[in-house]
This record gives C-alpha cells, sequence and structure tokens, in this order.
C-alpha cells in the first residue's frame, strides 16, 4: 500500500490543502497543536470508514463549514485507486472508490490496509479491555471483511437483547431466540480473536527477544469470562457459551444487562510469566505495545502480500533511545508517515520527504 497523495478541504483545520507523500518515508513536522496528526486521520478514514480519534463525523468539519471533503489517491494491490469523501453535518457520510460508491463500511474495509502507532496505543496495554479488544478487531477486519460483518452483527444482537431486557415485561421466547444467535456470532469471533493472536503472538515473541536480547519471552492470551482460550474447539467454545449464558440468565433479568460475551472479553500480555499490565515495568509496557505493532504490520505482510502504509503519530517521544533506534532501523520496504515536533531525530533515514505544517497551512 502507498499513498501518493491526500487533499483536505475544510476539515479539521484545514481549509484547502494538497499534500504528496514519498513511497518511503514521509516525516510531518511542525510545532503542537499545528495539524499534524489530522493529516495521519484523514489516511485513516479510508481504512475502516470511520475515524479513530472520534465518533462523532460533525467534529471532523472545519468551524463554520457546512461540510469536510477529503481526495485521496492510492496504490493497492498494484492498483492505482482514486478515493473520495464527503462529510455532511447532517452525520450524512459519502465514500467513492473510482468513483463508484461504498455503501457500507463493510464494503470498505480491507480495500486500504493502515497501521496506526500512536501515543494513546500505550493503553493497549496499560488501559481497559475496550481498548485491547478494539485494536484487535481493527486489525482482523482489514485482513478479514467478514469479520467485521459478524462483529457487527453481533454487536447489533446484544443491542437488540439489552433493550428487551429493560422491557417491563420480558418475553423470555424472544430472549433465549437472541441468545442462541449470540452463542453462534460469540463463537466465531473467538474463532477469529483466538486464530489472530496466536499469529501475532509468534511474530511479537520473536521481536520482543531480539529487542531484550534474548532476556524475555512474551506472550498474549485471550481472556474470556475468566479463563485462558489457547486453541479453539468450535463445540467446547459454544457449549461453554451456552453454559455461562444459562448460569447468567436470572442475573441478566435481574440487573437489565447483557453480562457475558466477547464484548466483554479481554487479551492480556504476559513477559517471562509476569502480567505487564500489573508488573511490568514501563520500558516493558512501551516496547510491548511497540512489538504487537510491528508483528501487525509484518501480519498484514503475510496475509496480503504487501505492507500496510503505516502511521506513527508523534510516538517518538514516547520511547526511549534503544526503542527509537530499533523502529527505524528495522521498519523499512514500506511507506511510513511520521508526526513531530523534531524533525531532527530522523536525520539517519535516508530518502525521507520532510513536510511543515503550520496552522493547518503545508509551508
Amino acid at each position: 500500500m502507498i499513498v501518493k497523495d491526500i487533499e483536505l478541504k475544510n476539515f479539521r483545520n484545514y481549509e484547502n490543502e494538497k499534500i504528496e507523500f514519498s513511497p518511503s518515508v514521509n516525516i510531518i513536522y511542525g510545532n503542537n497543536a499545528q495539524g499534524k496528526t489530522n493529516i495521519l486521520e484523514g489516511i485513516y478514514l479510508f481504512s475502516m470508514g470511520k475515524s479513530n480519534r472520534t465518533r462523532h463525523d460533525e467534529q471532523l468539519i472545519k468551524f463554520g463549514c457546512e461540510k469536510a471533503e477529503i481526495n485521496m489517491n492510492f496504490i493497492g494491490g498494484e492498483r492505482e485507486i482514486s478515493a473520495h469523501m464527503i462529510i455532511k453535518k447532517d452525520r450524512r457520510k459519502s465514500i467513492f472508490m473510482n468513483e463508484l460508491p461504498v455503501k457500507k463500511n463493510s464494503d470498505l474495509v480491507g480495500k486500504f490496509n493502515v497501521i496506526y502507532f500512536g501515543p494513546e496505543c500505550m493503553e493497549i496495554v496499560k488501559g481497559g479491555p475496550s481498548v485491547r479488544r478494539k485494536n484487535i478487531d481493527i486489525l482482523i477486519s482489514q485482513l478479514r471483511p467478514n469479520y467485521f460483518v459478524c462483529l457487527s452483527n453481533y454487536k447489533k444482537t446484544v443491542e437488540a437483547k439489552r433493550a428487551l431486557l429493560k422491557e417491563e415485561n420480558i418475553d423470555k421466547i424472544t430472549l433465549d431466540i437472541l441468545n442462541e444467535r449470540l452463542i453462534l456470532l460469540a463463537a466465531e469471533i473467538i474463532r477469529y480473536r483466538v486464530e489472530y493472536i496466536s499469529k501475532t503472538e509468534k511474530i511479537s515473541g520473536e521481536i520482543q527477544r531480539e529487542i531484550s536480547s534474548g532476556s524475555e519471552n512474551l506472550e498474549i492470551k485471550y481472556n474470556y469470562a475468566g479463563g485462558i482460550i489457547e486453541e479453539f474447539d468450535e463445540e467446547k467454545v459454544k457449549s461453554s457459551l451456552k453454559e455461562k449464558l444459562n448460569r447468567c440468565y436470572g442475573r441478566e433479568i435481574e440487573l437489565r444487562e447483557v453480562l457475558f460475551g466477547p464484548h466483554r472479553d479481554d487479551i492480556e500480555y504476559f513477559i517471562n510469566g509476569e502480567n505487564v499490565k500489573n508488573f511490568g515495568s514501563q520500558g516493558q509496557q512501551k516496547t510491548t505495545v511497540l512489538v504487537q505493532k510491528i508483528a501487525e504490520v509484518n501480519l498484514v505482510r503475510e496475509e496480503r502480500g504487501e505492507y500496510p502504509v503505516l502511521l506513527l503519530d508523534d510516538i517518538m517521544s514516547e520511547l526511549d533511545f534503544l526503542r527509537q533506534s530499533y523502529i527505524l532501523t528495522k521498519i523499512r520496504n514500506m511507506q511510513i508517515i511520521i508526526t513531530c515536533t523534531d524533525k531532527g531525530r530522523f536525520n539517519i533515514l535516508p530518502d525521507t520527504r520532510k513536510i511543515r505544517v503550520e496552522k493547518g497551512r503545508i509551508i
């Protein structure tokens, strides 16, 4: 994947700017709050159809304007693709690929692959389970669009069940039907997650050992309802899901909430057997996230036959010299777009294009 250029019209703090990119390393630099991250957000929008920073599309529109437009030309699968997005204040959003309308996000997912790594990604280790679920869901969705559809259907079923549980007189027959559907969708989601955790663990483990000179062994585990799943067995998982739903049946009715399912599961990281979130040093936590993102890059390469676009949002300030050197020397042969305040630290990189941003303008 290579982004050739992007044009932002009334997007965030940009009135009308076009940015051209090198197929290798691009350094977007400038002081804080000038609009550097907004460029990465505009690129990211074409991977998932939604922002990585906000759930409200109207926040993407420049203050005082009725709509925002983004045009992006990129190469994917050895094809040149022209992408166009219109975001309106009434929350309507239109997306086109080579002038053909994209009717739903599931049709967009997988067309343009990116891996994003910013300071907030440290929450993958430090934060709650929802952050870790979201991270792996984004990765799998880019590689397996069917997963995106399954996840969407699961969320809709959970919402339907939640609405039913809040009714004064709960229809038990409908509740049983929704539970059966949840079991089928949940098992499929768990299958995908366990598969991709196993793949990323293998790659991440090798990188972790390299960075730590062989002293650290990284493991990634899928924790569902208090238990670890290392290998997926469909019948066992479905049976377990049914048992747990039956066990919390009365409790869900009492609390009027969906208490069990993949929307409450967690992904846990261990170094030498110790949980990184609870017992890892700050350096180990940063390294864990770093190797996770590098593993995601390599996994996309293995699955799709080409590297994704790597977006690095001011992440170097979060990493010490050793980790900075590792990421700058090991991630090559792909397009990287980096934001920073100090472009000097990237002088060791060859063939870099430097782009200065000041108050929403390309200088």
